[in-house]
């Protein structure tokens, strides 16, 4: 009998998923195209019943993130963090992130927020994986959240971030100099 290690059609786009998560991250400010549009499929990619994770106002995505024999915990616990920017209401509930330690910097938290690429608050980047900087448009996140990640960022320390715009992603890392323009 022959067995058969090919990957399934899950296995493919869970694949495909990560590996932009990880090139959103290694270029940051660069909108890395996604395989399926919304936060599921990155969760799909990421979320196992190792994790922790919180859901702020996505009951559905909540529930099926649960399923996965994932912990939903209060968002000082989260591994994994979907979240609105949109308010400074949202912007405050997040002050609480984990931003790791110094001996284990890689149990910061993970957080993904709506966005709209292309359009709004113009942003410089800075830092590893960028030529020198990128300019960035980006909508739908309230201005107070700016100020409050450089505050929360003290490299290594800090959280990983990612704008998701339907199809599309950035990613930025605690690393990455932020200008507000």
């Amino acid at each position: 009998m022959a067995l058969s290690l090919l990957p399934t059609a899950d296995d493919s786009r869970t694949n495909a998923t990560f590996e932009e998560l990880m090139w959103a991250l290694a270029r940051p400010g660069l909108a890395r195209p996604l395989p399926f549009a919304g936060f599921a499929a990155l969760a799909e990619s990421l979320i196992d019943r190792e994790c922790r994770f919180h859901v702020r106002d996505d009951a559905a995505l909540a529930g099926r993130l649960a399923q996965t024999g994932a912990q939903p915990v209060s968002l000082d616990k989260a591994d994994y963090v979907f979240a609105p920017l949109g308010s400074p209401a949202d912007v405050s509930a997040l002050s609480t992130l984990r931003i790791g330690t110094l001996a284990y910097p890689d149990e910061a938290a993970t957080l993904f927020a709506p966005a709209r690429i292309g359009s709004g608050q113009a942003l410089r980047l800075s830092g590893p994986g960028i030529k020198d900087t990128v300019t960035v448009e980006i909508g739908g996140v309230d201005p107070l959240f700016w100020p409050m990640r450089e505050r929360a960022i003290r490299y290594p320390l800090g959280w990983d971030l990612y704008l998701v715009d339907g199809d599309r992603l950035i990613g930025i890392p605690r690393s990455t100099k932020i200008e507000v323009l």
